[in-house]
Parts: structure tokens; sequence; C-alpha cells
């Protein structure tokens, strides 16, 4: 009997340890804050003598399983249009391709050796290093490839750019009419961006957890609606304009929290 007590004893604290480690590396993660993305797979641009010009734009080279960035003679032009959307709000998210046989940190690092090409005068700290999978090819071991992403993305109070959707903060309870100078001038670029295509706006609202259900999924509508009422004002259709509520039912952050409450209240604006 004492031995069963003891087995027992031993499985539950073995449980403990299971899911105290597992509840780390969902909600802490680690101290590294490169950034993985997971993006659809693109071919490298693959760079020989017999590459036309219009496809040599510029971006660094690398080899096989090496993180050393080789410059071409369009670099300079292609560093210079790079930095020249720098602007404060922003931060610059570079992604080093890598094929799957190498390994995802191996993107990474050559994201930072990018970086290290590019400049010297921007913060490491406002640059996101990520990774971007590549697909692979006949020659890929022996050829020179290219294929770093590189965008600028708004990092304010009021918005974060997160890969291909965009977080638009509000205050609590808040739908009314967006008078917010930071919100109209990333609304004004999503109008202009819009022009001569036909691609489409698609909002998601979202609250925290205080408050009833019903009330929230209404109030989370009523923000996704005055993000459309603005885009309309600015001149998109509203036939191009989609919304839905989802409430309180995906948040992003702890609502224990005043920080995590304020960025579940939001609405997700991606373009498509």
């Amino acid at each position: 009997m004492k031995k069963i007590f003891v087995f027992i004893i031993l499985f539950l604290f073995l449980l403990l340890l299971w899911f105290s480690y597992n509840r780390y590396q969902t909600c802490c993660g680690s101290e590294d804050s490169n950034k993985i993305t997971e993006q659809p797979v693109t071919k490298p641009v693959v760079q020989t003598e017999k590459t036309p010009e219009k496809k040599q734009d510029g971006s660094l080279l690398f080899n096989w399983k090496s993180d050393k960035a080789h410059e071409n003679e369009f670099w300079g032009a292609k560093k210079a249009g790079i930095l020249s959307g720098a602007a404060d709000g922003k931060i610059l998210e570079i992604l080093g391709p890598y094929f799957k046989e190498e390994g995802k940190e191996m993107g990474v690092a050559r994201a930072k050796a990018v970086f290290a090409k590019l400049t010297d005068k921007i913060d490491a700290k406002k640059v996101e290093f990520g990774a971007k999978l590549v697909e692979y090819y006949d020659g890929a071991k022996t050829t020179p490839f290219s294929g770093t992403h590189y965008a600028w993305l708004i990092r304010n109070d009021n918005i974060t750019q997160i890969d291909s959707k965009t977080l638009i903060y509000f205050p609590t309870n808040s739908t009314k009419k967006i008078s917010n100078a930071n919100i109209i001038n990333y609304l004004k670029d999503v109008a202009n961006a819009l022009k001569g295509n036909d691609k489409k706006v698609f909002l998601s609202g979202h609250s925290d957890s205080r408050g009833n259900d019903k009330l929230n999924k209404k109030l989370a509508l009523g923000r996704a609606n005055s993000i459309k009422n603005e885009l309309i004002h600015l001149g998109v259709s509203a036939d191009r304009i989609s919304t839905i509520s989802y409430g309180e039912e995906k948040p992003i952050a702890s609502n224990d929290t005043k920080e995590g409450q304020q960025k579940n209240r939001r609405v997700e604006l991606e373009i498509k």
C-alpha cells in the first residue's frame, strides 16, 4: 500500500512538471525575439551570368548553408530604396531566405547579415529579424541566390502591423467615429493602396472579456464598422469591405491585465 501511495505522488509530481513546462513554452517563450514567419513558400531569385538585368534587383546573395551576404553591382540602389522608407513609428522587418534542409535559424542568421550590410544608423531594437522558407531548386547547392524580404511596419500606440494583418486598437467601450491621427493616416494609405486593383478589405472586430458576450459581440462589430465607414469616407467602395465580429472569442493577450485588455480591444484589417 505504501509503495502504491509513493508511486501516485511521484506520478502527480511528474505530471505537474510537464504541465508547468508546456505552460511556460506557450505563455512565456524564450528570450530570443527572432520572429519565424510562416509565409507561403516562394522561389528564390537565382543569380547567374544569364540572369536578366531586370531580375538583378540588388538583393544580397547567399550560398548554400552560408549566412555570408554577398553584394552585387545593384546593391547600392537597392540599399538606398530600402532606407528611404524609414520613418518615426515604423520598424524594419527583414526575413532571410532558407531552404528546408538548412533550417529556419539559417534564415534568421541571413537576415542579420543583411542588416549588417544595410546600415549602422538604425537601432537593432527597431528591427525584426525572421526567416522565410524558399522552394528548393536544382543547383541550389552550387548557385548563389537571393530572396530576402524587407518591409517597414507601423508600430505605435494605436496600430501594429504584423505580416499581412494590421491591428487597430480602441479605448474601452469605444466605437465612435475615428478621430485618431495615427489611424486616419494609416487608413489613407490603405485607401491609396486599393486604387487601381480589385483587392478587398476584411475587417474583424474584437473585444476584451469584460461585460457579457452579447454586448461584446455588438461592441466589436461597431468597431469594425467604424473602420469601414472611415474607408468609405476616403473613397473605398462599400462592396469591397467585409466586416465580422468575434467579440471576446479570439484574444491575443491575457484579459487579466489592463495591457492585455488593451491589445484585445482591436480591429484586424487584411487586404486580399
